[in-house]
């Protein structure tokens, strides 16, 4: 009785040490399987969540994701009709619907791997801490429900300004295939009051590997009259460009009204911020300082809810948008993006927030203010 005794306390005091041994190795079975997809074929749709804070600022993203692959080669394509990018063993492709008359086409000489998008499930037990089991949970897949181990992985601790907390998986164990992740990064620079948060999760409506993939979906042929380009445009074409710059109005901070009309005979770049901290602020600063002295003329453009404007750091003109009309009237999806003007009155460059640099600067030189 005594041994018996004895060798129920040493299971009793083992047990915790076993369930985290199972969540580390469940882990890294999950890791395996998806190492391994560039040796079958997979089909994959995503779903991924991004939730956004800083300060008084929120923003939720969400995007799907059709993800196709066999032996080394895939294809990515947003849902439902969006940017599509295609490795095919020789060369790796980009191409926008929205920008139908462009592509792009880079050799490829790597080593074949799954699509980029599946890279963060491909984690290495590096720099892993711990893992534990969490519960069982069962999602629902566009296959059925299919029952999850959930467990928490955490690595080591990182001294940088950005931290990652542990990451949630949901684990298909008769799979070994992760099915959903959850984590939070949080960055904390010097010279902001509140860190940025982002609530990342990435989910699967659909999981099938070592299943039939067309191989058509892995193949790409140009449109017959696209121009190859080094890097894509983002969002559909304006109308407005080398049209008159439709009627607006704007309120600069000192309440003075800027329409089309006050600034004809003025070259000028419109930068339409989401916020008074952003990177938008910034690169608005350079183009101010930079080329006033040209005849450039730059507003950063706020909406109402940031008519205080702007740190005092920055001298940049700011104007407000007091209820987004002069964004729609600008062509911009949303209160974001880039528009210049020439001094004729003329629409010569819209950008919705693609971040094609190149495309503004060659704007600018054939306004003759670069």
């Amino acid at each position: 009785m005594r041994n018996a005794g004895r060798s129920l306390a040493i299971l009793i005091l083992l047990a915790p040490f076993a369930v985290a041994q199972d969540a580390m190795q469940l882990f890294k079975q999950a890791v395996a399987t998806f190492d391994a997809l560039p040796k079958t074929t997979y089909d994959f749709e995503m779903v991924e969540v991004s939730d956004f804070a800083m300060g008084g600022y929120h923003s939720r993203t969400e995007q799907r994701h059709r993800i196709v692959g066999s032996r080394g080669r895939w294809r990515d394509e947003t849902l439902p009709k969006g940017l599509l990018s295609i490795s095919d063993g020789l060369y790796r492709w980009g191409y926008n619907p929205d920008r139908s008359d462009e592509y792009t086409k880079v050799n490829f000489s790597g080593v074949a791997a799954a699509a980029p998008l599946l890279s963060m499930f491909q984690i290495t037990t590096y720099l892993v801490k711990s893992a534990r089991m969490l519960r069982e949970e069962t999602l629902e897949l566009a296959s059925g429900p299919v029952a999850c181990q959930v467990i928490e992985v955490e690595r080591e601790p990182n001294p940088d300004r950005v931290q990652t907390s542990p990451i949630t998986y949901w684990i298909d164990t008769s799979r070994n295939l992760v099915l959903k992740a959850n984590y939070i990064v949080t960055i904390r620079d010097s010279g902001r009051q509140a860190p940025s948060v982002q609530n990342a999760t990435y989910s699967f409506a659909k999981a099938a590997v070592g299943q039939f993939v067309d191989d058509e979906l892995l193949r790409f042929t140009p449109p017959a009259d696209a121009l190859q380009v080094d890097q894509l445009r983002f969002g559909p074409k304006s109308a407005l460009v080398g049209q008159d710059t439709p009627e607006f109005s704007l309120k600069g901070t000192d309440k003075a009204a800027i329409t089309a009309t006050t600034l004809r005979g003025k070259t000028v770049l419109l930068m339409f911020g989401e916020q008074p901290e952003s990177e938008m602020v910034a690169i608005a600063e350079m183009a101010y300082r930079s080329f006033r002295g040209s005849g450039l003329t730059v507003y950063y453009v706020l909406p109402k809810k940031y008519q205080a404007g702007i740190d005092s750091q920055y001298s940049v003109p700011v104007a407000i948008d007091t209820d987004g009309s002069a964004a729609k009237q600008l062509g911009l999806d949303r209160s974001y993006g880039k528009i210049l003007i020439d001094g004729f009155g003329k629409v010569v460059f819209t950008d919705s927030g693609s971040g094609n640099r190149l495309d503004l600067v060659k704007a600018l030189q054939k306004a003759g203010v670069w």
